[in-house]
């Protein structure tokens, strides 16, 4: 890393102008990582992994994290990835395992910047692009959303929706994984859905409407080719078949793959190991699973909430 960065870097937590990233919102298992890779292939948008930025106060909180299980420790491990990622790609033009290390070193020494402070820094870096960021975390409470948006007031928001049986389903397969048993998977997943997106709908809602846009996963992911127009269009840029079709090539995404030690992430793993676009199930496919033994009372609610977005 070079002086200048590195003399760039220590007047970042001092007042960098305020930047106006897209944050794309959704809970856990929407699709985001595969949209977050079509939109990253639009040439003025700058597709950042999962940044965390709303998890810990500072940088040192984030690489700090301690972690009472092993299985816990490998997951807090591959979620730090992004920022990792991000830091030796915009700092060292490379994700090899040395320029990993060397972010490292250089978050270590920054430690006392806030997360969102880190991020003005590398918006700083990614400019005239937009910066486009996603992480299932950020709606994970009314705290880290609040922040999100006081700490990027000029910021854009792309509410990002998926059906809830099929969200609730991925959730509880996705984390099999983990010593946590399937009743208390699922009823977490339920809790994730629900309270993920009413939370979004609430916050959003206090927002000018040109500020946000609410689109299904199953149509972006499904249809690119109809729905990345549309989405480029409210957002004020160019495009043609050319932009749209190069877009739609996701294993192009600077962050696609796991990264030469195999182990990088980021986002969704499955996505990582496999980062072609391909064929999802539309939402008309989708049903609530009978073993669930869900309440009549939350099947009610949870299909009200479907229906205001979009599903019926």
């Amino acid at each position: 890393m070079n002086a200048s960065i590195n003399i760039r870097a220590r007047g970042a937590a001092n007042g960098l102008p305020r930047h106006e990233p897209i944050f794309l919102l959704c809970p856990a298992r929407s699709y985001s990582t595969v949209t977050l890779a079509l939109l990253a292939g639009h040439p003025d948008i700058y597709g950042f992994p999962e940044m965390l930025l709303f998890e810990a106060d500072t940088v040192g909180g984030l690489l700090n994290r301690d972690s009472v299980t092993s299985q816990a420790a490998i997951f807090a491990e591959m979620r730090l990835n992004g920022i990792l990622r991000a830091v030796s790609d915009l700092l060292e033009a490379s994700q090899e395992s040395w320029a990993i290390g060397r972010a490292k070193k250089w978050l270590a020494e920054r430690s006392s910047w806030s997360p969102p402070e880190l991020m003005d820094y590398l918006l700083s870096l990614v400019h005239p692009k937009i910066g486009l960021e996603k992480s299932p975390e950020t709606v994970i409470s009314d705290e880290a959303l609040d922040a999100c948006m006081e700490h990027f007031p000029k910021s854009r928001f792309i509410h990002l929706t998926r059906h809830p049986a099929t969200t609730i389903r991925s959730m509880v397969d996705y984390w099999s994984v983990f010593d946590i048993d399937e009743k208390s998977r699922l009823a977490w997943a339920v809790s994730a859905w629900y309270q993920g997106h009413s939370r979004i709908m609430r916050k959003l809602s206090q927002l000018p409407c040109q500020r946000w846009l609410r689109i299904r996963a199953e149509d972006v992911v499904g249809d690119p080719a109809t729905w990345l127009p549309y989405i480029l269009d409210w957002l004020g840029l160019y495009h043609d078949n050319e932009v749209v079709s190069r877009m739609m090539q996701t294993q192009n995404w600077r962050f696609a793959g796991t990264g030469q030690s195999g182990r990088l992430f980021g986002g969704d793993a499955k996505f990582m190991y496999s980062p072609a676009l391909r064929p999802i199930p539309q939402p008309a496919e989708a049903a609530f699973d009978p073993s669930w033994g869900l309440l009549d009372e939350m099947i009610s609610r949870i299909t009200s909430l479907a229906s205001s977005l979009g599903y019926s």
